[in-house]
């Protein structure tokens, strides 16, 4: 039984025109097994629902009342290229339901089999790419990051080919919208004023309704394109602080409400490598780490001369002078207390960028020497000694720690410590631990996948569980053998 109290289930998006989607029937899984709820989500959006009721939503089988699965129309870039035969492939928006708060959640179900707009795929998803997916909604939430997270998760006896057999598996996904940017770039392909108005009024409606105080229209659209590409700023300059890595950064995979959308080949940072490419499908490197924040501005170009039939030229001007400032400010901020900075000045851009250069140049790994910055200058010895150890002992690292302790000599070490074991993880969901979460429950053992579902809530803050001598090699840079894990877009 489904209980929320505020609202039941509802599928707004049928509110919009017919060629804006196609009512689809989930291909239902046989032999379907609830491998995990997301109880921590549902809390959140307090709603209640019962495991077989969840399953029976998860595997494709039948629905509550007020969910209809649909799958939307859009086009995108894909790779910076045009593709006008997008939509959704292989999974169906299954409708909406409010949280406590009121607002608007969209359930999508993902690996439901063939819609009109799957071409020549199967529309079915892997257990594999699933527990990644479900896996990352809730390491980047934790991590104060926007993103999609994951209700459900079933699989069952099926196969399915891509590389190799794999067994298949569904997944209900949560976000704020599934709106991307390629809906709008549809329209404005098509020409379609009248329609592109109606979805950028819906877009108010459902994800910013403080937008609706703007009564004139285009100043209304103006408004919604401005804090898109603001969100966008925002949400990578999150990354980037983070070190993590999309991997496909197509103009349908990103997210009108500015959440990390769309997972495939994620990764995180292991060694500091500027020009990191986590997608081995990416042979130019356009999508690698060095390279989102130019691309989120890119993206937002494209959706910004989408919207040049709606707002004016001054307009579209100040949506992407929206991105690049808000990115600048955001990044230098949380960086900057990465580095312990209490108040990030300008100058100390610069210093981010050599360091990561440095730390490029040393094979050193990102999450862990931002961990280990807080003993520098320890009063205790054998802490400091941590810090030493980690670092090279060379004339540039020599340097550097001069430039760094004459940054923060204004400072209290209690400060410095304090923002920056605040601001780095040491946590992190690096991609050989969710390959060993995927084999176990490969095997039939979901004790893995149930403790870092816990582990990855509190990446500032490790339990004890994780602290102890058993699972502490976590906290740690990873091995060799188990760096550079080959991830593809099926992943």
């Amino acid at each position: 039984m489904f209980n929320n109290n505020q609202a039941p289930f509802s599928q707004n998006y049928t509110s919009l025109p017919s060629d804006f989607f196609s009512f689809v029937q989930p291909e239902p899984m046989h032999n379907a097994k609830l491998i995990h709820s997301n109880q921590n989500l549902a809390n959140e959006l307090g709603i209640q629902i019962s495991p077989d009721t969840l399953m029976e939503m998860t595997s494709g089988k039948s629905f509550p009342p007020g969910l209809v699965p649909i799958a939307q129309k859009y086009t995108g870039h894909q790779f910076g290229y045009y593709n006008p035969d997008l939509g959704d492939g292989r999974g169906t928006l299954l409708g909406q339901v409010k949280d406590k708060q009121g607002q608007l959640w969209d359930l999508h179900l993902k690996g439901s089999g063939r819609t009109p707009y799957s071409r020549r795929g199967d529309g079915r998803a892997v257990l594999r790419s699933a527990v990644r997916e479900y896996l990352i909604g809730e390491a980047l939430d934790a991590l104060g990051i926007p993103t999609t997270r994951c209700l459900s998760l079933c699989s069952s006896s099926e196969q399915v080919q891509r590389e190799q057999f794999e067994t298949r598996a569904t997944y209900i996904r949560i976000a704020k919208t599934h709106i991307r940017f390629g809906h709008f770039e549809w329209l404005a392909q098509k020409g379609d004023i009248r329609h592109q108005k109606q979805l950028a009024d819906y877009v108010i409606d459902t994800v910013y309704p403080e937008l609706q105080i703007h009564t004139d229209s285009e100043t209304r659209y103006a408004e919604l394109l401005k804090t898109i590409t603001r969100k966008t700023g925002a949400l990578i300059a999150g990354w980037q602080t983070v070190g993590f890595c999309h991997g496909v950064m197509n103009t349908d995979n990103m997210s009108v409400a500015g959440e990390t959308f769309d997972f495939g080949p994620y990764a995180f940072l292991d060694d500091c490598k500027i020009h990191h490419i986590c997608n081995h499908s990416d042979t130019e490197g356009r999508y690698a780490y060095s390279q989102q924040p130019n691309i989120g501005l890119w993206n937002c170009q494209v959706l910004a001369q989408s919207f040049s039939q709606l707002v004016s030229a001054q307009a579209i001007e100040q949506s992407i002078d929206e991105y690049i400032n808000t990115f600048n400010q955001q990044y230098l901020l949380k960086m900057g207390y990465k580095f312990g900075f209490i108040e990030p000045k300008t100058d100390d851009k610069l210093f981010i960028a050599d360091t990561l250069i440095l730390l490029d140049k040393s094979n050193l790994d990102f999450h862990y020497f931002f961990y280990v910055l807080s003993y520098f200058n320890h009063e205790d010895d054998l802490l400091q000694q941590r810090f030493n150890d980690f670092i090279l002992d060379s004339k540039e690292w020599t340097l550097w720690q001069e430039n760094y302790q004459q940054r923060v000599q204004q400072q209290t070490e209690p400060q410095r410590k304090e923002l920056i074991r605040n601001n780095a993880p040491q946590i992190i969901l690096r991609n050989y631990i969710a390959q060993e979460i995927i084999q176990a429950i490969e095997k039939g053992n979901i004790n893995p996948l149930e403790k870092w579902m816990t582990w990855l809530r509190t990446p500032y803050n490790p339990s004890d569980e994780i602290l102890c001598n058993t699972h502490k090699h976590y906290l740690t840079p990873p091995k060799a053998c188990q760096k550079g894990l080959a991830l593809s877009c099926s992943s």
